[in-house]
């Protein structure tokens, strides 16, 4: 064979290995150097999944709250819109026009306060923890799970409901009606002027010392020692007026 094929062979040959071995060198440059996959996007259910691994009684709490407000919100306001189209069509046979109320007006607020207070500071921290022992100490089936929660621990839980939200209810309506008969809010900023200047003369210095000579784990302490002598001051102050207004 000719001497010179056989050097073209191998120069060519060379080339070959050359490109191969420099694609290759390239190629892991590239992946050496290649952009890492963007993160999972941080959707609301993935933050809502570390808030319960957190957080798990708050966020549960907070839900629970939230929820129960939404129902309430939204069951009062179908009930009165649909006693709003009776009465309509009731005054439309009649040849009379009713008024109509607005969509803020026919919730009932008190009963989206009461379900959202029972739900967030009563029922969701009693399911949390029943829930939590009724997984380790409980039944291993799901159905006798499912069992022994509704007929042992559903029944009183909705009694205990009924009586939180009547209590509630009470209360708010109670407080509302004081509020609109007797001037508590003008009673309250009438007192709040003389209280404001007397609290000035007390709380900056006791705050001041106590930022200045204790530290930082102890102010909370230490301020509530100091109201002690600002609630005897306080008491003392009411007494005195209600005295005089006998």
């Amino acid at each position: 064979m000719d001497p010179n094929v056989n050097e073209k062979f191998t120069q060519k040959d060379g080339d070959i290995s050359g490109r191969t071995s420099d694609s290759s060198l390239q190629g892991t440059l590239r992946n050496s150097m290649s952009i890492p996959p963007p993160p999972p996007s941080d959707s609301l259910l993935n933050r809502y999944n570390r808030l319960l691994d957190l957080y798990p009684l708050k966020t549960k709490m907070i839900t629970s709250a939230c929820v129960s407000a939404f129902g309430s919100a939204l069951g009062s306001y179908l009930s009165a819109t649909n006693a709003e189209q009776r009465s309509r069509n009731r005054h439309q046979n009649l040849g009379v026009s009713p008024s109509s109320k607005s969509a803020l007006s026919k919730i009932n607020w008190i009963d989206v306060l009461s379900y959202a207070l029972h739900s967030g500071l009563i029922q969701a921290p009693i399911c949390h923890y029943w829930f939590e022992w009724l997984s380790v100490n409980g039944p291993k089936s799901n159905t006798a799970s499912v069992l022994v929660d509704q007929v042992m621990v559903q029944p009183p839980l909705l009694v205990l409901m009924f009586i939180c939200l009547d209590i509630f209810r009470a209360n708010m309506r109670r407080t509302l009606d004081l509020f609109r008969k007797e001037g508590i809010l003008s009673q309250a900023l009438a007192n709040a002027g003389p209280t404001v200047v007397a609290s000035w003369r007390f709380w900056p210095f006791a705050v001041y010392f106590t930022f200045k000579y204790l530290k930082k784990k102890h102010y909370t302490v230490a301020l509530n020692l100091c109201s002690v002598a600002w609630t005897v001051y306080l008491s003392k102050t009411s007494g005195a007026g209600d005295v005089g207004n006998k």
